[in-house]
């Protein structure tokens, strides 16, 4: 009986830790799920909605000033992904770019900018569901990319309509 005794409270103390780390812990992934699509962020990370014109914008603001945003629309009102850019502002050097994701691989778009003086990555891509069609652009200081991406991929690989 002693044989088995130890390694169950061995066990028993692990659960429990993992359990109330997991609690505390800041990228302990948080679910999204409304607004016919489902992901998951960073707990850390703090997400708003603003719903104006027709098009659903899901804001997920991360440390180090890196921001995720989410643009849902009607796929009969969804523009063109260059032409989404192209109404975003700075379209200029614009690189392809592919990447894992649930529904399989997405492709887009890449492009370095200068925000104040500060170079930082932006990323574009357009996912499509039957009725629906959501922007997915990620924006973050080229300097702090190891201290956010995988904070930005949790949201990317997870994204998916409902």
């Amino acid at each position: 009986m002693r044989n088995y005794l130890t390694p169950l409270l061995a066990l028993l103390l692990t659960l429990a830790a993992c359990e109330q780390h997991g609690d505390t812990n800041p990228d302990a992934p948080i679910t999204y799920s409304g607004n016919w699509v489902t992901f998951s962020y960073p707990r850390s990370w703090t997400l708003t909605e603003a719903d104006e014109d027709q098009v659903l914008t899901l804001s997920i603001q991360g440390p180090h000033g890196a921001l995720f945003t989410i643009h849902i629309r009607g796929l009969e009102q969804a523009p063109a992904l260059k032409d989404f850019i192209a109404n975003q502002g700075d379209a200029a050097n614009l690189l392809p770019t592919g990447r894992a994701a649930t529904s399989g691989r997405l492709h887009g778009f890449t492009q370095s900018i200068d925000l104040e003086g500060v170079p930082h990555q932006r990323e574009y891509h357009r996912i499509d569901s039957h009725d629906e069609t959501a922007y997915l652009v990620s924006q973050f200081p080229s300097a702090k990319a190891m201290h956010v991406q995988a904070g930005l991929d949790r949201i990317f690989t997870t994204f998916a309509f409902q």
